[in-house]
């Protein structure tokens, strides 16, 4: 029960993934397209967060502009209220959270313990505290398949997919934000899973509330994000899984703000005894907990792909090619696939054709894609070279679009984060003065991954037991119902 459930579509003709949905909400916009208090302070970005300041602005005037309460203060105002008056109080707390919350007590990264975070929201008065690694792992059993998918329909002669190559990650809402306002030609080649924090969000209020017999109405879902942007990403209207109104996500607290709540409280983080994560949802893998720098979601993605399609694990699970903190990182993966699987058909029977390479190669489209390159019998045996890149930093990855578009770079799977580090280095992160402070948010984080148990997304047991037991497959009806989105070309204007 491992690789196995996530190999069952892989053989289907037609992607799944574009199956019409059971919901009320909208489809994504790849299918429309194609077919006709004091503790404000803390919003100050972090010194190391590049591009987080206009981050961090938008979501301040955006909230200025409404007149709204800021999250943490309608959480706590639920939070604080008598247990028979309140709701159920949930929270989830994202990978690069974990590593960042022991500065604002003065200590060095990671010198704090995720127990000792989970205990202290207990402390803080929630009734169940999750971890956002179990939603890193959905997203990579959801993200691993699509990308899968893609490969498949170009390999079945499908040029004018309505998910063409390359896809792009979809986790990081200060990307998806200049997507959708500066690039909305590129909405159909972006990944449609959730973001980890939204995945969980739903299935709180949908698979857990089911399990307890608890009205989604009734659940109060706090986020721990290390993004300011984490904020308008929960507040986006059709994130509803659990009916009409019932948000999947309902407030959502930073790092920063966080450490102010704690202190504020006399919750001395540091001298916490070690709790531990509820469950269901609170089982994650390292694959989960890289997913807080850059490189991370593209590690983690390889992690599971290399090994749905080759039915054999990576060689590496340290990929140095996609780590670090260069601008632009790429490299290319092998992969072949068992001999009578269906990647393998598909293979042999392109590598037997006349002008394969005429064939695969993506019709007009915002990027020209061509599968010359990544289809092939290099070594004598049917397989695919993966070309991947990641962009730390959306200066970065502007760069990288363009050199996309003009046809001088090619890529199969692209990473792209707003924030430069990634999410350690988002806006709702401590300040700090140390220049080094990214690099050694980021070493703790790989420390976390070097030490778990399990270390590959579809390893994860909670999240088989979920596909068995509520999912179904991943990238199958009820997955993409809950854990799949659409984008706005134009943007959201609150955001």
């Amino acid at each position: 029960m491992q690789a196995v459930l996530i190999q069952s579509r892989l053989g289907a003709a037609v992607l799944h993934h574009n199956a019409p949905s059971t919901s009320s909400r909208p489809l994504p916009v790849q299918c429309a397209l194609f077919r006709k208090g004091s503790l404000s302070s803390v919003l100050r970005p972090s010194p190391i967060a590049g591009n987080a300041p206009r981050v961090v602005a938008a979501s301040a005037a955006a909230a200025a502009g409404s007149a709204t309460i800021p999250h943490w203060k309608k959480a706590l105002e639920e939070l604080d209220k008598p247990k028979s008056e309140r709701k159920v109080m949930i929270c989830q707390v994202a990978p690069a959270v974990r590593v960042a919350i022991s500065e604002s007590f003065g200590l060095a990264p990671g010198a704090t313990t995720p127990g000792q975070l989970a205990e202290s929201l207990r402390r803080l008065g929630f009734d169940l505290v999750f971890d956002t690694l179990y939603g890193a792992d959905l997203t990579i059993m959801e993200e691993g398949t699509e990308l899968l998918h893609r490969l498949q329909a170009q390999l079945e002669a499908h040029p004018h997919s309505e998910e063409p190559l390359p896809m792009f990650t979809s986790c990081c809402p200060g990307w998806i934000a200049l997507l959708e306002k500066s690039y909305p030609d590129l909405i159909p080649y972006v990944s449609s899973c959730k973001s980890p924090q939204m995945m969980l969000g739903a299935m709180v209020k949908t698979y857990l509330a089911e399990k307890k017999g608890i009205s989604p109405g009734d659940i109060c879902m706090v986020s721990i994000m290390p993004c300011v942007r984490k904020q308008g990403e929960a507040d986006r209207d059709w994130f509803c899984s659990g009916g009409s109104g019932v948000r999947d996500v309902d407030h959502v607290i930073t790092t920063a703000e966080l450490g102010n709540i704690l202190k504020e409280r006399d919750i001395n983080l540091p001298e916490l005894p070690e709790g531990g994560w509820d469950q269901p949802l609170g089982t994650g893998s390292g694959a989960g907990v890289i997913f807080g720098t850059t490189g991370g979601v593209m590690e983690a993605a390889l992690r599971t792909a290399y090994e749905l399609m080759t039915k054999e694990p990576l060689p590496r699970l340290n990929l140095s090619e996609v780590r670090g903190m260069e601008g632009i990182k790429e490299t290319e993966i092998r992969m072949v696939p068992p001999p009578g699987s269906k990647f393998a058909e598909l293979l042999t029977a392109r590598a037997a054709a006349k002008g394969t390479d005429e064939a695969a190669a993506s019709a007009a489209g915002a990027i020209k894609w061509d599968g010359g390159s990544s289809f092939g019998a290099d070594d004598g045996r049917p397989g695919v070279t993966l070309r991947v890149a990641v962009a730390n930093g959306l200066g970065n990855a502007k760069k990288l679009l363009t050199k996309m578009q003009s046809g001088e770079c090619k890529y199969d799977f692209v990473e792209i984060m707003a924030c430069p580090s990634g999410c350690i280095g988002g806006g709702g992160q401590p300040r700090s003065t140390d220049k080094q402070i990214a690099v050694k948010r980021q070493q703790a984080l790989y420390n976390l991954d070097e030490r778990s148990t399990v270390r590959r997304s579809h390893e994860n047991p909670a999240i088989q037991t979920a596909y068995k037991e509520f999912l179904g497959e991943p990238c199958g009806h009820k997955a993409h119902d809950l854990l799949h989105t659409h984008y706005i070309p134009g943007g959201v204007d609150t955001e």
